[in-house]
């Protein structure tokens, strides 16, 4: 069976010709969306060039060089779908005589492209649905499950959002793939770019044409029903059986079909209004013709109804009645905004979407596109609150207001809405892509001047470089944006954010692996307090109970984050903060990790994670989770179901970069070869995690490996290397004897010590604070 398909780099040989207003707007929403990892949802009419754009996403991505993978979904008969997706191992099914990777495996880290996605079978929409949410996969036939780390670009010249309603295509999968929209318009809607296609096809023909002027104009009132597949067959057809090379009126009738030209034009007319925005276009044509006309006679309601031929009553009623909804369309957004400001997000979003009802009965939205902009990224920031940084709801929203940004020009609310985008990428862990977003975020607002806009750039870029495991710099950032615990506002610069609440979080994390307990315990009692129940805004006070309880999971300060854990619940559930309802349940059942129920609360803290964080969250909380569930399997006496957990996260942090608690994995991996009493590799494993703490300066996971690592060299009888270790990784942090993993390697420094008659000086070194400059 040949199944068209196309794999390779689609770095080369794209023509991308057009200089028209609707597809320069287009290529400035790819640039704006190709460096996400987001999926993409391109539609367009046949012939008009879906594939071409998918192929330029990939090739702004942040790696053209990886695979591009273009399959046909109505090329795919049903009961072969399986195989051809996701591969099968030799014998999985009769006629399977070898093994075949397929195309999710092909893709890679690349780009599968999935053309005219609406002829999918709804059966085989379920399991591409499983692997957008899961982002993994299993051969047919048995294997391991396959991590997808590419991105999904879909195509279809179908109306999605009618076949949805129609029952022919899944709701939920049709979420899942319009993260990101494009729209591609036909050559009927670009006639401006007509000549310059015309000319490009006709350069590459074997026997070169031109056009007289003429001709070309001749071109530009064609229908185009088939858009550029049309024309560049017709340009095929003209160099091949064309008497001469220079292509006129005359000559290119015979070639066009038939019709007269005054037909064409009518039928140009009333394809063009067909197109205009809103649902009613008999009352969107109407409001066509009152602008113009009010722009003919200035401004003057009496001379436009005379150029119109109606009373001056119909044109005043119309202004009245768009103006109207305009203004209710205002009071949704003032209301919706107050609801948000209360976290009340549920409410606002009925709300919002009123006034999004309201504009879209508009027969003239465009001039309601600022209202659009603030409604739908406000609406964003609701189904964010509710669901998690990685909700498709949210991501939708944010790329419509960006979309209604772009045609603005609006270079405020574009950088601002860039932080929606950089959040899905920081959550989807695609943490090269967050960094380029946030420093392009930071660029602009440095450009523009904007206090908010510097903010929340400083905030991005701070949290995506502990994500990566660089925390110095993650200080370094918050301190140039002014950022610092107690020198930020509460102000939510327009995100409907607590940044302060969020900054000190990564302040108090960053100290926290830096060694500087005591400013990272400062902090931690900063953001208790700021979560207290006199904080009037739930949402930033569950914020604040996060930062806060993170941190006392750290300091392994049980009954009080068993307390903060229980609050977070407690907000989170009331509210319908479904992620922060994830984010309590790990940290209450890291709290009841003393107890002996190590399996279920491992499954808990499994459940939390999987229900309430990754459907809708990201993957951003993988490898604190791995940690802490594989802590409590070894507990339980499960080193091989734990060291199966810990190699797979850790596999997977490696892969996108991240590494803000790898170090904890590799310690934790190496306590799995203890457990069966694998000296040696256990000793190689501590190893290397120390050597990683130390190049990540990572001083508080260098404690923990150094610790471990003493112990066995202890068992070992290798006492004064064991005591050498220690002893470098307690003067890389502060002095915390409160803190159980400092005063375990204290303690046991002190025994060292005194097992090989050395002297112990336990010291108190002057740490600095990470942030300040050197």
């Amino acid at each position: 069976m040949h199944v068209p398909v196309h794999c390779g780099s689609a770095g080369g040989g794209l023509n991308i010709i057009g200089s028209s207003p609707i597809f320069q707007r287009l290529l400035r929403m790819v640039e704006a969306v190709a460096p996400t990892r987001c999926t993409v949802l391109i539609s367009g009419p046949t012939g008009s060039g879906k594939e071409i754009i998918a192929q330029l996403v990939h090739r702004h991505s942040g790696d053209p060089a990886a695979p591009f993978v273009d399959l046909n979904c109505g090329a795919l008969p049903e009961h072969l779908i399986d195989a051809e997706l996701f591969g099968h191992t030799k014998g999985a099914f009769t006629g399977a005589l070898n093994s075949r990777t397929g195309f999710f495996a092909q893709a890679g880290q690349g780009t599968l492209f999935l053309d005219e996605i609406g002829e999918l079978p709804l059966g085989v929409q379920s399991k591409l649905l499983r692997v957008l949410e899961a982002r993994c996969f299993r051969p047919l036939g048995g294997g391991d499950i396959q991590p997808f780390n590419g991105r999904i670009v879909a195509a279809t010249h179908c109306d999605l959002a009618a076949m949805v309603q129609a029952g022919r295509f899944r709701e939920d999968l049709y979420y899942r793939l319009a993260v990101l929209k494009l729209d591609v318009p036909g050559l009927d809607q670009r006639r401006g770019d007509v000549a310059a296609l015309a000319t490009h096809f006709a350069s590459l023909q074997k026997r070169p044409i031109r056009f007289t002027a003429t001709a070309m104009e001749r071109l530009g009132r064609h229908a185009w029903p088939g858009h550029i597949r049309e024309l560049r067959n017709l340009v095929e057809r003209l160099s091949i059986l064309a008497e001469s090379a220079l292509i006129d009126a005359h000559s290119l009738d015979a070639f066009l079909s038939a019709g007269m030209p005054e037909d064409a034009d009518h039928t140009l007319l009333a394809e063009a209004l067909m197109r205009l925005e809103g649902d009613n276009k008999l009352e969107a044509a109407e409001q066509l013709l009152i602008d113009y006309a009010m722009r003919l006679a200035d401004g003057n309601k009496t001379i436009a109804a005379r150029h119109l031929g109606i009373n001056r009553k119909v044109i005043e009623r119309r202004v009245h009645g768009d103006e109207e909804r305009s203004n209710f369309a205002r009071v949704c957004l003032l209301e919706g905004r107050a609801l948000i400001e209360a976290a009340r997000f549920k409410e606002a979003i009925e709300v919002l979407r009123r006034g999004l009802t309201l504009l879209a009965a508009d027969a003239h939205p465009c001039t309601a596109r600022r209202l659009s902009c603030d409604l739908h990224r406000w609406l964003a920031i609701s189904h964010r609150g509710i669901s998690g940084w990685q909700s498709a709801e949210a991501l939708a929203c944010y790329q419509q207001a960006l979309q209604e940004a772009a045609a603005l020009g609006d270079e405020v609310e574009i950088t601002a809405l860039r932080f929606g985008i950089w959040s899905s990428q920081l959550m989807a862990l695609d943490l090269v892509a967050a960094r380029a977003t946030a420093q392009d975020m930071l660029q602009r607002a440095q450009a523009i001047g904007d206090t908010d806009l510097l903010s929340q750039a400083h905030l991005a870029l701070a949290n995506t470089l502990f994500w990566l495991g660089d925390y110095r710099e993650t200080l370094a950032c918050l301190e140039r944006g002014h950022l610092l615990c107690g020198a930020a506002s509460a102000d939510t610069g327009g995100q409907g954010l607590d940044i302060a609440v969020l900054s000190s979080t990564f302040e108090g994390l960053s100290c926290f692996q830096s060694g500087a307990f005591r400013r990272a315990r400062q902090v931690m009692d900063h953001l208790a307090l700021r979560g207290g129940a006199d904080n009037p805004h739930p949402f930033h006070r569950a914020i604040a109970l996060q930062g806060a309880a993170w941190l006392a999971c750290m300091f392994e300060d049980w009954s009080r984050l068993a307390n903060l854990a229980a609050d977070l619940q407690t907000v989170a559930s009331e509210y319908g903060y479904q992620f922060y309802l994830g984010v309590g349940q790990i940290f209450h059942a890291c709290a009841l990790a003393s107890g002996n129920i190590h399996v279920q609360t491992e499954q808990r803290i499994a459940d939390g994670y999987q229900q309430y964080m990754l459907c809708e969250g990201g993957m951003l909380f993988h490898s604190f989770q791995a940690w802490k569930r594989g802590e409590l399997l070894l507990s339980a006496g499960q080193p091989s179901q734990a060291r199966q957990l810990l190699h797979g996260a850790i596999e997977l942090a490696l892969e996108h970069g991240e590494r803000a608690y790898l170090v904890e994995l590799l310690d934790m991996h190496a306590q799995t070869w203890i457990a069966v009493g694998d000296l040696d590799n256990a000793e190689r494993e501590l190893g290397s995690a120390l050597s990683t703490a130390k190049a990540l300066g990572a001083m508080a996971g260098g404690l923990l490996v150094a610790t471990r690592l003493a112990q066995l060299l202890q068992q070992r009888g290798r006492r004064p290397e064991a005591l050498e270790h220690l002893t470098r990784a307690l003067r890389g942090v502060e002095r915390d004897t409160a803190f159980p993993r400092f005063a375990q390697a204290l303690q046991l420094q002190t025994t060292l010590a005194q097992t090989i008659s050395m002297p112990c000086q336990p010291e108190d070194p002057q740490h600095e604070l990470c942030a300040e400059s050197r």
